[in-house]
C-alpha cells in the first residue's frame, strides 16, 4: 500500500511539472462543476483535491470494477469513471449506489440536466440505499470501493463489512469523512483493531483512509 501511495505521489507530482496532462478546463466543467461537496474532498474548480489519488487509485491498479456509496453531486463517480476512460479499460464499470435518502441524501445527479446524467450516462446507478442494494453485488469483484454514504460510524462500518466480502483479491478501499472531528473519524481505528493497513490522509479535505483489503495482520 506505502509503496502504490508513493507511485501515485510521484504522478501527481508529474502532472503538475509536465503541462498538458491535466486539463484544468475540462475538470472545471465536467468533474467539478454541479460539485456543491467537491469541496469536502479539497477539491474546488480545476483543482481535483483528493480527486487526483481516486484518479490516481483506478488508474494506477487499472481497477475494472468501481463503486461508489453515495455521492449527493456525483463528484467521486465522475472521477472514477474518467479514469477508466482515460485508460479505455475494456469491460470496466463504475457502479454508483444512492439510495436518495435522508438528511444529506437527496442527490443533485437525479435532475435530467445534470453534468454526471448528460456527460456521464456510462456510469451505472443503483438507486437503493447501500443495504438495499447488496441484492445486486453477488457476482461482483470490487477493484475499488469508495465509501461515502451513511456519514455516521456505525453506517460506515457497515457498509465497510457489508461490501467486504464482494472485493478483488487486491481490491483498495477508500472512505471518506475521516478527520478527527468528521463523521468517520472513529471508523479508522477500528479498522485497524482489525489488522487492516489503513493509511489516513486527515488532513486532506474532510479526511480520507485507503484500505487495503488484500493485507491484514495475523
Amino acid at each position: 500500500m506505502k509503496a502504490m501511495i508513493k507511485a501515485i505521489l510521484f504522478l501527481f507530482m508529474c502532472l503538475r511539472v509536465q503541462a498538458g496532462l491535466v486539463d484544468p478546463t475540462y475538470i472545471r466543467e465536467f468533474l467539478t462543476k454541479q460539485g456543491c461537496w467537491a469541496g469536502m474532498h479539497g477539491a474546488r474548480e480545476e483543482n481535483l483535491g483528493a480527486g487526483m489519488l481516486y484518479y490516481g487509485m483506478v488508474y494506477a491498479m487499472r481497477a475494472k470494477t468501481c463503486v461508489c456509496l453515495g455521492s449527493g453531486d456525483g463528484f467521486v463517480p465522475r472521477v472514477l469513471r474518467q479514469a477508466q476512460r482515460d485508460l479505455a479499460l475494456e469491460n470496466s464499470r463504475t457502479i454508483l449506489i444512492d439510495g436518495n435518502t435522508g438528511r444529506c441524501g437527496r442527490p443533485q445527479w437525479l435532475l435530467e440536466n445534470s453534468i454526471l446524467k448528460k456527460e456521464f450516462p456510462d456510469i451505472e446507478i443503483i438507486e437503493k440505499t447501500t443495504h438495499e442494494a447488496l441484492e445486486d453485488v453477488k457476482e461482483w469483484k470490487i477493484d475499488y470501493l469508495h465509501i461515502d454514504a451513511d456519514r455516521t460510524v456505525k453506517g460506515a462500518l457497515q457498509d465497510f463489512f457489508d461490501y467486504l466480502p464482494y472485493m478483488a483479491e487486491n481490491g483498495v478501499i477508500s472512505l471518506h469523512d475521516t478527520a478527527p472531528n468528521a463523521p468517520c473519524g472513529p471508523v479508522v481505528a477500528k479498522i485497524r483493531e482489525l489488522g487492516y493497513s489503513v493509511i489516513n490522509l486527515s488532513h486532506l479535505g474532510t479526511g480520507l483512509a485507503l484500505i487495503e483489503v488484500g493485507y491484514k495482520q495475523p
